[in-house]
């Protein structure tokens, strides 16, 4: 009879070796995902500014905005995102073509413009669904959050008094010592494996009531994927819209204790989102509407007041990339980011050799399914290149010149990724 343990070991083995390659690249591009805004602030010198004193002044930014393209459409509005940062403006130009456009906080002077296909772009909708459109890739990658979670429970079952472990590192030479620290970091590592396992599901989990449940994704909004429908503006249409500086003082006096993020000017409805001293949420959690003709306030929400659902649902991003208090904690999900990538492939080069000891240690240890698993992976990546490539277009309405420093990180870092998965296949093919 085949002990609990064993069997959790064989469990814990099987889903890293048929999921392994999927669930790498995952996490790697995850990892740096983490620190996309980071990047796109060391890759583009137009996102640099100095601090500016006092509150942020929407104002002047809004005036720069039209002084720099004055025939454009202003789509949006976002405040610096750290001290050395610059505000940001997406415009759109009269050809459909869209801009990103950078603010110097203190005096609104544009200071560069740039594609909005940036470095966080690239690794949020890589990460959220490989490219393939989003019913479908959201799907798969919840999928690859529950072998995560699998993973995880089985290698706890196996591992026998493992609470007793986290100060047991035993050094050795050799294959025995990826093997201790595997262990060690695994362990290291439970609370945010834990983490990203939970809410990478729960993304899933929101798709699938979106598709196949009550088709809700959001609390509150204008359309019919909101609980909570936003009431239509009751003025005069034939009105033009207020500027975004009076709709910002309008907000600002509607809610004096937050400090508003992101605006989005409409036609009709005006929409700005901020933070507050709710613990544990993103920006859009704190949300306003307004009259855009009139100012007056169609909907405002605080996070505290929303029901559980919603509340989880607006904090399984921060938690998932570690965006809640500040650099230092993001920093923090980076590197564990990092230690979960080397779990991953230290896990899948023990099984790899386990494979090469003997004929019966191969019988025993081999699944059928693997070889299959590692092409329907690689097809996959691959796959992703052109569907990359086609969402871009059709978003963007053509292939937009990037930057070249947002050019030389996603390059680079498909080519260490490259590098990495050559590797790893080389490992697997060991005997």
């Amino acid at each position: 009879m085949v002990s609990l343990a064993r069997t959790a070991f064989r469990v814990h083995s099987f889903t890293g070796v048929i999921t392994g390659l999927l669930l790498f690249i995952l996490c790697w591009s995850g990892t740096f995902a983490v620190i996309a805004h980071e990047l796109d602030w060391l890759a583009t010198p137009a996102a640099r500014a100095q601090p500016a004193p006092g509150p942020d002044n929407w104002a002047a930014w809004e005036a720069g905005v039209h002084a720099h393209a004055p025939d454009t459409r202003l789509l949006g509005l976002r405040a610096p995102l750290n001290d050395h940062g610059a505000a940001q403006a997406m415009i759109q130009r009269p050809d459909g073509e869209r801009r990103l456009l950078f603010i110097t906080p203190a005096t609104g002077q544009v200071q560069g413009e740039a594609s909005p296909f940036t470095v966080q772009r690239f690794f949020r909708e890589f990460h959220r669904s490989f490219y393939i459109p989003t019913q479908w890739g959201t799907y798969l990658v919840a999928a690859l959050a529950v072998t995560l979670l699998v993973s995880l429970v089985a290698g706890l079952l196996f591992y026998r008094r493992w609470w007793r472990r986290f100060f047991s590192l035993r050094w050795r030479r050799g294959p025995g010592l990826w093997s201790e620290l595997h262990k060690f970091v695994g362990l290291w590592s439970l609370w945010f494996v834990l983490i990203i396992g939970v809410t990478g599901l729960w993304y899933g989990v929101e798709r699938a009531r979106l598709d196949m449940g009550d088709g809700l994704f959001a609390y509150a909004g204008p359309t019919a994927m909101a609980a909570h429908r936003i009431a239509e503006p009751d003025s005069d249409p034939s009105r033009p819209p207020l500027s975004v500086a009076a709709l910002v003082d309008r907000a600002r006096a509607l809610r004096p204790a937050l400090r508003l993020t992101t605006v989005i000017p409409g036609p009709d409805r005006f929409y700005a989102e901020g933070e507050a001293d709710d613990l544990l949420v993103r920006p859009r959690a704190n949300l306003i509407y307004l009259d855009a003709r009139s100012g007056a306030p169609l909907y405002s929400q605080d996070a505290g007041d929303l029901p559980a659902y919603w509340r989880w649902s607006e904090t399984a991003d921060p938690l998932h990339f570690g965006d809640f208090a500040g650099l230092p904690v993001k920093l923090l999900w980076f590197v564990f980011g990092l230690l979960l990538c080397g779990l991953i492939l230290t896990g899948t080069w023990m099984h790899a050799r386990r494979l090469a000891r003997s004929e019966r240690a191969r019988e025993k240890h081999r699944w059928r399914g693997t070889g299959a698993a590692v092409v329907v992976s690689l097809l996959v990546v691959v796959a992703s290149v052109p569907l990359a490539i086609h969402q871009v277009r059709l978003e963007y309405g053509g292939f937009p010149p990037l930057q070249s420093g947002v050019m030389a990180v996603v390059l680079g870092w498909v080519v260490l990724t490259v590098i990495l998965l050559a590797g790893w296949g080389w490992s697997l093919k060991r005997r």
